[in-house]
């Protein structure tokens, strides 16, 4: 599991001062000692062209972060999309099931769909959170499975409205092996490394220019070093789609709960209003 997925659970806000403040206070420091201890008078003499390189391996590194941070951006829209297209799966399912015209079938469907969909929000998603995979929810969805199977619709219209129920079951199981599938693809430690080696060198290349006042130069490297830190925290930010602050949320299985406490009040009401 990686470090990213630890820091993770830090709250955003305290994230991102603790990554700024990382990245300014180590540059500081960097700096602060290599002014310190080593004395080469041939700095000043060489700043255009430490500085010409300096703004060269910058740029190169800004574009590598830039790379990182659309990748993970792209990854993290993917997600999201095979996970919206999984709820609206399930909502298609549950109106199906909802109108099945025999209702005993249909009551003994829903009562295992709900499960189901119990099981996707009470463990799935929050197990996911933690990186873990769910134990419940397979064997609720291969039971949704096995009732499906077992309809015995009597007239052509029941049917082809079994055959639409399939079709919105296996693209639920579909999406959702995509979405579990998903939670592992975070940046890889092979990725961190040119990353934080990257980091080293553009912060050594701003150590190394000779600026007269001490503070100015600790100033600049201190800029430098909060700018790399806000990379790396968007980058942490965005690696792990269903953990953090951005992380995705079942909306549309809690609006079959919605929909089915809905349903239950007003059968509710009906029945006081009757009696």
């Amino acid at each position: 599991m990686a470090i990213s997925y630890y820091l993770l659970q830090i709250p955003p806000v305290y994230l991102f001062i603790l990554m700024i403040l990382s990245g300014a206070l180590l540059s500081v420091i960097a700096t602060h000692l290599f002014r310190k201890y080593i004395k080469l008078k041939v700095l000043r003499s060489h700043n255009e062209v430490t500085g010409f390189l300096f703004l060269a391996i910058a740029s190169f590194y800004a574009l590598l972060l830039s790379f990182v941070v659309l990748i993970v951006w792209d990854q993290l829209n993917e997600t999201r999309g095979n996970a919206s297209k999984e709820g609206s799966s399930a909502l298609g399912l549950y109106r199906d099931i909802k109108f099945y015209p025999d209702s005993i079938e249909a009551h003994q469907l829903m009562i295992v769909y709900l499960d189901f969909v119990f099981n996707v929000i009470d463990e799935e998603f929050p197990n996911m959170g933690n990186m873990k995979l769910s134990r419940k929810t397979p064997e609720s969805l291969s039971s949704v499975f096995y009732k499906m199977e077992r309809l015995n619709p009597k007239t052509p219209f029941q049917v082809q409205l079994v055959a639409q129920m399939f079709n919105h079951l296996n693209e639920l199981s579909t999406y959702r092996g995509l979405r579990t599938s998903s939670m592992d693809s975070e940046i890889p430690p092979p990725i961190w490394l040119p990353m934080m080696l990257g980091a080293i060198i553009t912060v050594f290349c701003a150590m190394i220019l000779d600026i007269e006042h001490g503070r100015m130069h600790l100033t600049l490297t201190a800029l430098l070093g909060s700018i790399i830190g806000m990379f790396f925290f968007i980058i942490i930010l965005l690696d792990h789609p269903f953990t953090g602050s951005l992380a995705i949320q079942p909306k549309s299985y809690m609006q079959i709960f919605t929909y089915e406490q809905w349903a239950s009040e007003v059968y509710s009401r009906k029945t006081i209003e009757t009696k």
